[in-house]
């Protein structure tokens, strides 16, 4: 029945005119000028996006490099400071030998106990007139 079906279908519908095949389709002339519009547009895209890649290269380049040197300026600095200090101890120390070595009881002693030294037991003060002659004050005992 089906068959029954299918041949009153194609009896009942009208005929369509087969159509002869056609040629394959030429694109038309104006499609060629968009593929090179979009094809120069891809071209243009990718530099601008090599562009963009490079530049942001550079600036993390730079970034790093920057940040190498504030830390060797750093490292500079804290060896600096810690000079500083030691020579500032050192210059603290030296102050403080300098003030014992100057001490009125140190260098008595010195006097006294390497030199020989001793306090006078009196004192004589020699007097020289205006007419009084060299001869005479070099005669005295």
């Amino acid at each position: 029945m089906a068959a029954a079906a299918q041949a009153r279908d194609a009896a009942a519908a009208p005929r369509r005119r087969e159509q002869p095949e056609l040629a394959p389709a030429r694109p038309a002339a104006r499609r060629a000028p968009q593929a090179r519009r979009r094809a120069a547009q891809r071209a243009r895209l990718t530099r601008v996006f090599v562009v963009f890649v490079i530049c942001l290269t550079v600036l993390a380049v730079g970034r790093v490099s920057l940040s190498f040197a504030v830390v060797q300026k750093t490292l500079q600095t804290e060896a600096v400071v810690r000079e500083e200090r030691a020579l500032s101890a050192e210059n603290a120390q030296l102050a403080e030998q300098l003030a014992q070595m100057g001490s009125t009881v140190r260098i008595r002693h010195i006097a006294e106990t390497q030199l020989g030294l001793v306090d006078a037991d009196h004192v004589q003060y020699l007097r020289v007139t205006k007419g009084a002659r060299m001869a005479k004050v070099a005669q005295r005992p």
